[in-house]
């Protein structure tokens, strides 16, 4: 519950869950999150110290950090993107040099600005990246040779002030670094997720297919298990393409594709091979077994009423060949060309059926 609230907050008016700046809209989110807690905070220390002034500056600061957050809710991200550094940069200015003193150590959240500077800002963003920095270097700097003290902390709440620094810079660091690091592995998640499917079908692409055979026919191999591969390929496809035209060619891979994964067991895979040819991996599975699933695929297909946007119903039937391993077999190659074998054995034989292989044949 704690983590959905704090990605919805940091979601707050971005939709593209993989565009390409959400890592910047995240911490800029989660910079004025942090700088509206942090002004609360003092308001209500302040409050009821009855230090007026302090608390009336720590309001005004907390006013102005919702306005950033609406920015970002409505789609103004340039403008929260900038007022958050004005916003940090007035702050910490103003209540180290006249109300803590900078022995209080609350200069040292410029370091924070200076890190969300080279998070937040693009490379073509350099001039403002560069004022922004160097406005807070140089406002640090001046901080540690006044050596002012503070009207409003005594000894002992500049020592709690010191502490509280260096723990709010620590959590800052830390989530940072965290947002930085799950964007990271988002985006390469999401890269991989795009490099194994394919585009149209949703199914794994003939790489990433070949690859799970590979690894299924191995572990099969050194577990001594029964396993099946089988080539399905769609029936008078190019005379569907020169009817109906490559659209209805595309809804009907795509239709096809979202039956047979449908149909087919959970351990099992399934992956485009190539144009209308699709293979189908069932590890743990013996030849019987498999014609059963595959024949209820077949059917499944057979059944299928595809329309298209102009009410033309398209027929679609399947042809499919199955083979196992055999102890003769060393490679997974060999079993998909044992496969295809028996795929070129159903269209031989007048389509919309399978054809088993069960011996190997050289």
């Amino acid at each position: 519950m704690i983590k959905k609230t704090i990605n919805k907050l940091l979601n707050i008016g971005f939709d593209d869950e993989f565009g390409n700046d959400l890592n910047q809209k995240h911490v800029v989110n989660f910079s004025y999150m942090m700088f509206c807690a942090s002004c609360l905070l003092m308001l209500v220390v302040f409050s009821f110290r009855q230090m007026s002034s302090v608390a009336i500056f720590s309001l005004i600061g907390l006013l102005i950090g919702i306005v950033g957050l609406r920015y970002n809710y409505i789609g103004h991200f340039s403008r929260a993107q900038l007022l958050m550094p004005i916003l940090k940069i007035s702050q910490v200015s103003i209540l180290s040099l006249f109300y803590f003193g900078t022995e209080s150590g609350f200069h040292w959240f410029f370091v924070n600005v200076i890190a969300y500077s080279f998070v937040v800002f693009r490379a073509d963003q350099r001039f403002i990246k560069c004022w922004v920095v160097g406005i807070s270097i140089a406002l640090f700097l001046l901080c540690e040779l006044l050596n002012t003290r503070g009207m409003y902390l005594t000894t002992f709440d500049q020592s709690v002030v010191i502490i509280f620094v260096f723990f709010a810079l620590s959590f800052n660091f830390a989530m940072v670094i965290n947002l930085v690091m799950s964007r990271l592995k988002s985006v390469n998640t999401h890269l991989r997720t795009l490099a194994e499917r394919d585009e149209l079908t949703g199914l794994s692409n003939r790489r990433k297919v070949l690859a799970d055979a590979v690894n299924i026919f191995a572990d099969s191999v050194i577990n001594r298990e029964s396993c099946v591969f089988s080539i399905v390929d769609l029936d008078h496809f190019k005379k569907i393409n020169d009817t109906f035209g490559h659209e209805a060619g595309d809804l009907v891979l795509s239709k096809v594709s979202t039956t047979m994964a449908s149909v087919i067991r959970p351990q099992d895979e399934i992956g485009r091979y190539g144009g209308e040819e699709f293979i189908v991996i069932m590890p743990n599975t013996t030849l019987k077994e498999a014609e059963v699933v595959m024949e209820h695929m077949r059917q499944s297909v057979e059944d299928l009423l595809i329309e298209t946007e102009h009410g033309i119903v398209i027929p679609v039937t399947i042809s499919i060949g199955l083979a196992s391993i055999a102890p003769t077999v060393s490679r997974y190659e060999e079993i998909l060309a044992q496969a295809d074998r028996g795929l070129y054995a159903a269209k031989r034989n007048g389509r919309n059926r399978l054809s088993v292989q069960s011996d190997y044949q050289t």
